[in-house]
């Protein structure tokens, strides 16, 4: 499910130019086409991927949620959705907007303390964990508030030529991410999780703009 580019232009009214894209505002609504479609091309297959392991009646965080892009698409399986960001001001636009009371919105550091251990079925991490330095404190809350057979769901860029073709091509310059998906892949991997499944957009290879992965608790 999508947000409307009249609300996307209301969020991105609100936010700082440096939030409003690590939200990826600029790239949902860009004039090519085709970045257009990357853009919403993640979003859709971490869609899926939501609907495909959380079960009915479940519980996801969405840590770095930005917009709030997933969280109606969680709602179709989980009864609940707690929304993770440092900027919660998108989010709960979209949340008002669309009525979603299933949703509970909190900072990293409330979330940190507030959350259950063992509470939660599906975390979704897509496109944050490469801003993040060093994640050990991130991926620890992970694993903590996931149930047994839980699974972690990320979505990372590449970094390669193609990647950052397409980011000078969107008109985005200057220092962005911390890390890349393989490094942060490591790192997910030396905090106790086992890859499961993975799939690149769009596609494998040199063609490779973001590498997806699903993993559980080792």
């Amino acid at each position: 499910m999508r947000i409307d580019a009249a609300t996307l232009s209301e969020m991105a009214a609100l936010l700082r130019d440096e939030d409003r894209d690590e939200m990826a505002i600029p790239s949902y609504l860009h004039k090519n086409p085709a970045l257009r479609w990357m853009a919403w091309r993640r979003v859709d297959v971490v869609a899926g991927l939501i609907e495909k392991h959380c079960p009915p009646g479940g519980r996801v965080l969405d840590f770095g949620c930005g917009t709030g892009v997933l969280f109606e698409s969680a709602l179709r399986r989980a009864t609940s959705v707690i929304g993770v960001d440092l900027v919660l001001g998108a989010a709960e636009l979209w949340k008002a907007k669309k009525e979603l009371g299933q949703v509970t919105l909190l900072s990293p550091e409330v979330a940190f303390a507030q959350v259950e251990p063992g509470s939660v079925d599906v975390v979704v991490a897509a496109e944050v964990l490469e801003h993040i330095d060093e994640p050990t404190k991130e991926l620890a809350f992970f694993k903590r508030v996931l149930r047994p057979g839980g699974k972690l769901l990320v979505s990372l860029p590449t970094e390669n030529a193609l990647y950052r073709f397409g980011r000078k091509l969107a008109g985005f310059s200057g220092h962005y991410h911390e890390s890349n998906a393989a490094v942060v892949d490591g790192r997910i991997r030396e905090a106790g999780f086992r890859l499961v499944s993975s799939s690149n957009i769009p596609l494998p290879g040199p063609a490779a703009i973001y590498f997806v992965g699903v993993y559980e608790g080792a």
